[in-house]
Formats: structure tokens, sequence, C-alpha cells
């Protein structure tokens, strides 16, 4: 039978160690899913995935804890001088990249610490961190509707995680061993999540750019606002450096464009102070011109917060915003630290590609205000307070045919990884949703604006969750921000509008941590919702779960599996109609689940639930078979040494697990 889910492991991790180096591939990159072709690799800090003389924190989603908000709900933590994580290089690479968490202080501010990167014992680099942009509090006890970044005792904390980017000035070489050391001798703890690596490509210059219309800008030339009115219509060149920015950048002409030198060369850093009455704004670029170009730039801001004074009529400004007008391009851009990365209003026929959208405080993208025929691809989120991914038909300004495909959606803090919420004919496929602290993904009628249309479907297609979903119970330790239960995938016809005409095809939903699937109903109704082959891989609880469902749904192969305390589904309402379509046939696209389980435990596997005369095999990461039981019994168990390996039966039916 067909293997599809060949490198997934049994433990529920998106991500693979590779063989000889210490770095991990995801495991849905085989499926296309995700930013596959990602330029970087990743190498985490967790127990057997790196050598280190410090402490690994436990795996926990209690989110009272650090690591809840870390990959794999693991980190390591660098307490003392001279505590060290290290690594061996898998390929060249130069651009360095650390997930790091540092402490706050008492008036939110941040604490700073210095890494010193060794290569192959040598000094390479020493690599500042600071905590200032990370922290935000919301309250425990009244409605928290958005954080600050001012901590106190009647407060909890999300978004306890930021990153920190170098271009080394010297390569790493393929094999050597790169070592992250805490030199202070300081009582600052410093928790490490990972860091990724990469080969950053020669910088762009002035000469390489075919454009006779073309200007460069420099510090000479006075400041950037004022070389770019002057240069309106003209191709924008900023080349390698950091460029200060005390306004907003809006690019007012048509065939404007800004190029830079490469998102790892070409900065514009806005320094305008968030706490200012008369400046709070003065961030991101905008534009509401047609055949807008921009690439290969940086975006970083002084900006530590969602909004000024905590009120969202004062909102500090977005790494990208207004509507591009029509036929606009934005790429290879890196956006960290602004309200959103991107909040784009009534484009028609934008696209967005190969960018990097992390660490803000609200959504990372949205499409919103009628929005239509747009596309954002092949992209990295991670870190973002608000949906990663949305698509809002705000004041009834309906989106239209918009489209999300190969992004990967890490550590988003609150809300989801992938949201829809009214709109027509939008589609999101090839998504890989990894550790969100809430839903994974989610459609809903939350939001005031154009309902969903009785015209075509909405579609999400293609798309992992792992690790989604949120058990109810007191917020800031489980659940979302109000301490209510979020499905991996939560469908709720709620307040505004009803659910309907949305199709969810080829999902997977991996541990999640409390109902997998979560299809509700207030004032409204689900209509004409088609759900098709959706495959649960563990639940804390369901596998899927009614709540007040009312109107009607048909699905296809939904397959369980390992589902925790609670049976596969709950009692469907007698007021919902789910049933079967009646061309559904089992087994679609001839996947099969396992039917034996696997289990590890310090350094044992557990087989269980052995079909008789089955013939249970396992082999090692290089495909070498270690062990093989004809006629295996019902119950086997294996003594391995650490490591990942492939459990299969004489079906080809197949799953990996990783021994500690």
């Amino acid at each position: 039978m067909k293997t599809k889910y060949f490198f997934i492991l049994l433990i529920l991790s998106a991500l693979t160690i590779n063989s000889f180096a210490q770095s991990v591939s995801f495991a849905d990159d085989d499926l296309q899913r995700g930013y596959y072709t990602r330029p970087y690799l990743r190498y985490e800090a967790e127990s057997g995935k790196c050598s280190t003389n410090a402490a690994f924190l436990p795996v926990s989603f209690d989110q009272t804890t650090l690591q809840s908000e870390a990959t794999n709900q693991q980190a390591l933590q660098l307490t003392a001088q001279n505590h060290f994580v290290e690594w061996t290089n898998a390929q060249v690479a130069d651009g360095l990249t650390i997930r790091f968490s540092l402490p706050d202080n008492a008036t939110g501010t941040g604490t700073k610490d210095t890494l010193a990167l060794l290569v192959n014992g040598e000094f390479a680099a020493f690599v500042p961190l600071d905590s200032y942009w990370a922290w935000q509090y919301f309250y425990k006890t009244m409605s928290p509707v958005y954080p600050d970044n001012t901590p106190a005792a009647n407060k909890f904390p999300r978004m306890r995680f930021d990153e920190t980017h170098v271009k080394l000035a010297t390569k790493i070489p393929e094999n050597a061993t790169f070592r992250l050391v805490k030199k202070n001798a300081n009582d600052i703890v410093c928790t490490i999540d990972f860091v990724e690596l990469e080969d950053v490509p020669p910088a762009l210059t002035f000469d390489e750019i075919a454009d006779v219309n073309k200007v460069q800008y420099t510090s000479a030339n006075g400041s950037l606002q004022s070389f770019i009115l002057s240069n309106l219509g003209k191709t924008i060149f900023l080349p390698a450096g950091r460029y200060l920015s005390d306004k907003r950048l809006n690019l007012n002409a048509d065939s404007t464009k800004l190029i830079g030198a490469g998102m790892w060369y070409s900065e514009i850093f806005f320094t305008a102070s968030s706490d200012d009455r008369g400046t709070y704004n003065q961030r991101g670029i905008e534009s509401s011109r047609n055949n807008i170009v921009i690439d290969g730039i940086f975006l970083n801001t002084i900006n530590n917060k969602r909004y000024y004074d905590n009120n969202d009529s004062y909102q500090v400004g977005k790494g990208f915003m207004g509507s591009f007008g029509s036929n606009s391009i934005i790429k290879n851009v890196w956006v960290e630290h602004f309200e959103c990365g991107a909040w784009i209003e009534a484009a028609q026929n934008l696209t967005l590609t190969d960018c990097r959208f992390r660490n803000n405080y609200a959504d990372g993208i949205n499409f919103c205000y009628g929005t239509k025929n747009s596309t954002f691809e092949k992209a990295s989120l991670r870190n973002n307070g608000d949906d990663d991914l949305a698509t809002w038909s705000r004041s009834n300004q309906t989106c239209e045919n918009n489209t999300f495909a190969y992004c990967t959606a890490e550590n988003n803090w609150r809300a989801s990884s992938l949201g829809f919420f009214g709109g027509k004919q939008n589609s999101a496929h090839h998504i890989l949703i990894i550790d969100p602290m809430e839903a994974g993904f989610r459609v809903t009628c939350d939001f005031p604006g154009a309902s969903f249309s009785t015209v075509g479907f909405s579609e999400m297609h293609d798309i992992s969750v792992y690790n989604g979903g949120a058990q109810n119970g007191i917020n800031g330790t489980r659940g979302d921000l109000w301490g209510n239960q979020q499905g991996a995938l939560h469908l709720n016809s709620s307040s505004q509008y009803d659910l309907q005409n949305i199709k969810i095809s080829n999902i997977d939903l991996y541990n999640s941590k409390f109902n997998a699937l979560y299809i509700g109903s207030t004032s409204k109704f689900i209509r004409n919702l088609i759900l098709e082959n959706i495959y649960i891989h563990s639940a804390g609880n369901f596998g899927a779960y009614f709540s007040g469902t009312k109107g009607d749904a048909q699905y296809c192969n939904i397959v369980y599996a390992n589902i925790g305390a609670a049976n596969n589904t709950n009692t469907v309402p007698s007021a919902f109609s789910f049933t079967q379509s009646a061309e559904c046939v089992s087994a679609v696209n001839n996947y099969t689940l396992p039917t034996f389980k696997v289990s590890s435990d310090k350094g044992q596997i557990t087989i269980s639930e052995i079909e008789p005369s089955d013939t249970i095999s396992v082999f090692d990461i290089l495909g070498r078979s270690i062990f093989c039981k004809n006629n295996a019994p019902e119950t086997l168990e294996i003594r391995l040494n650490s490591g990942i390996y492939l459990v299969k039966n004489n079906d080809g039916q197949a799953q990996k697990v990783m021994v500690f």
C-alpha cells in the first residue's frame, strides 16, 4: 500500500534529523506543503539534536512555561558563563538566524546579552541579543483584547521569543562545527530554540540593474523619504547598508521600483517613536499606485508594541500597507516588529513571494477591504501575534479569488496561522502550520463585513497542522486569550453571517492539543460545508467535536488514529445534518493509516495492535534493516540506541519513531 507519509515522525513533530550533519528537515517537504523551497537549514536546540553542557527545558504545553512557545515545546537554556550549544553544519553558510528568549525587565524594554560564535573551535563573531521587541502582556482578569509591553503581576505573557540574524564575514564550511557560547558572567538566562543557516547570495549592485531609468540612493542625497519623493516612477536602488527613516515611505506614482541589494544587505530601519502621539504611525511602506515593485529589502523598526497607548485607533504602522493598485510585486523582503507584516486594502493582482514575515505584533499578512486576484506564496511566517495568513472581507467589501500557497507558519501566539473571514472563492493550499498556541487554521463568522459568498467555494486543501488547538481553561494557562478551546481546524458560524460554501480537503491534523476538528455554531448556520480526506493523527480529546452546530455538511473519508481520552467524535447535534457524500469512497488516494501503533520511551519502542501473521521490520535512518519478526505477536518491545527508525509491516504501512 502507498506510504504517503514516509517522513512523518510518530512523535508528531514536523521535523526529522538529517543523517550526518545535525540539521533537521520538514516532514512535509515531500508533499510540497509549506515553504519547501526555503534556502535555509534548521538546527534545533533539543536533546539528541545538538551538543551542549547546559540544560534542556522539558516538553510543556502549559502556557505559563517559556517552552510552550518554542518549537516542539522544547528549548535549551544557557544559564552560566561558557555554557554552549553546538552543531555540525550540513552545507556552506554565512547567514545565521537565532530564535532566542531573554528575560524582560521591569519596564518592558528587555535585557541584553552576547553570544560568541565559534567555528571549528575558532572565534568567528559576536552575536548580540536583545529582548526589547519580545514579551507582550495581557490582563488576567480583564477582557484581554490587545497586548501591551509592560509587565505586571495581574498580566500573563506571550511572544516570549524573538530572533536576530547576522550576515557573517566568513562562511562556515560544510561539516564544520559551529558553537554558540554565553561569554558574559551575568545571571541573564539565554534560551535558545533553534538556529537557521543559509548560504547568502552575493549582494546586487547598481550596475547589475538593467533599467536606464534608475537612480542610486546614498546618505549624501539627504533623507530617504525626500529622495524617494524626488524620484517617483523610477527604479530606486538601495545598496548594501542600514538606512534610517523617521517617516513612512509612500511610493505614490505608478511603476516606482524600490530595489535593495538583498534582504541580508539592505535594511530600512524606522526610527519614529511609537510612544509619541505625534510620531507613533510613521513607519512602513505604503502605496496605492500600479505596477509597484519592491525587492530585496529588510524592514525593521524601533516599535515594540501593537498599538500606541494600547488603543486600536492609534495603529503603529504595517510593514506594507495600502492597495498597491494593480499588478504590483513584492518579493524577497523580510519584515519584523511592525504591527502587521502587510495589511493590503483593495489590491488587484498583487503578488508577494519569497518573503519572511516574522515577529510582528498582529497579522503576518491580511488581504482585506475588497482585495482580489492576489497571491501570497513561498513564504515563512513566524511568531506573529494575530492570524499569520488571513483574508477578511471587511466593511462589506468582498475579497475574492485570493490565494495563499506554499507557506510555512510557525509559533503563532494569538488567533491562528490561517484565517478566512467572509469572501468569495478565496483559497489556501500547500500550507504547513507548526506549533500554534491557539487554532491552527480557522474559518469563522466572528468579524463584521461581507459574508461568505453563495457563488462558488472558498477552498482550503493540502494543509498540515502540528500541535494545533487549545484546551479550555484559565487564560494564560490554557485556551485562547479568553481561556476558550480552539480546534486545530476550527469552524464556527458565530455572530455575523452564515458559514457557507466552504470546501476543505486533504488535511492532516497531528497531535492536536485538545479537539482536532471543531465544528460549532452560535447564532448563525453552517451551510454547504464539504470536508474530504481529513486525517486526524492523535488528539488530546475528540477527533471531531460538535458544539451547538446548526445547518448541513457533507464529508468523505475522515480518518481517526490514536485519539486520546475521548472517542473519535461526540454526538452530532440534531440540528446539524452531517452526512457522507454519495460519491465518497474509502481510502481515497490510496491513503491508509497503519493498523499498528508505535510508542517510544527511554531507549525502547513498543509496537502494539499488530495484525495476525504480520511481519514487522525496523530500519535505521540509512535504510539498513536492524530488526525483522515474521508472524509477530500482537505486541513487540525492542531496545534501540538513540536515533530515528522506520517501522514497517508487510503491507508497506510505515511509521517513523524517534528514540531518545
